[in-house]
């Protein structure tokens, strides 16, 4: 049987909007800064924009991509791309975890849900959770973001595996890719050094 289907994209609701608040309020405060009069103030719009670029790459940025070649964790500042032979365990304690051997990653923007969230989903939800056997952690549950990437990771996983496309005796010698955003970083140390600039001639 083969198995062909669609790439799919998974990101953070909830940290997108964060993010999209925060990247407003520092473009709104930019702008009145650059129509300031004095250029000490003006010098002030280099910290708003370092405010966006983190924003942008700690809340806006990460996502999970799932094909049926690989699962591509970005994270603030790094990819991680998982080929489906690689993978031995998925969890959800903290996060959305991808285990290969000898390595864990966890996915930044498939927090597990806190206290509240987790109280309130363990009343509404009484079915078991597909592929979770036994009780399911609290990052298992359904409307949660951990619970919801972990759904598509392991529904994708489990269907290739029953097409015989993953060979699961091939983990310890399949690599997993690893690329550090050097050119991204470097980007926000140089605005992080001229934001303590601004700031001190302000």
């Amino acid at each position: 049987m083969n198995v062909a289907a669609d790439p799919i994209f998974f990101y953070s609701r909830f940290n997108r909007i964060i993010a999209a608040a925060f990247t407003g309020v520092a473009a709104l405060s930019a702008l009145s800064l650059f129509l300031l009069p004095t250029a000490s103030n003006r010098a002030l719009v280099v910290p708003a924009l370092f405010v966006m670029l983190f924003v942008w790459e700690v809340l806006w940025n990460p996502s999970l991509d799932v094909d049926d070649d690989a699962v591509t964790i970005r994270n603030p500042l790094r990819t991680i791309v998982v080929p489906w032979a690689a993978l031995v365990h998925v969890d959800t304690k903290f996060a959305l975890t991808l285990y290969t051997p000898g390595k864990k990653f966890a996915v930044f923007c498939a927090p597990a849900p806190g206290r509240s969230l987790t109280s309130a989903g363990r009343r509404k939800t009484t079915d078991p959770v597909p592929y979770v056997s036994g009780s399911p952690r609290p990052g298992d549950l359904p409307g949660s973001e951990s619970g919801e990437a972990a759904q598509l990771v392991r529904s994708r996983w489990d269907a290739l595996q029953k097409s015989g496309r993953v060979d699961g005796g091939l983990a310890a010698q399949t690599p997993v890719t690893v690329v550090w955003a050097w050119g991204r970083a470097g980007v926000l140390a140089a605005v992080a050094a001229a934001s303590i600039v601004a700031l001190l001639l302000a």
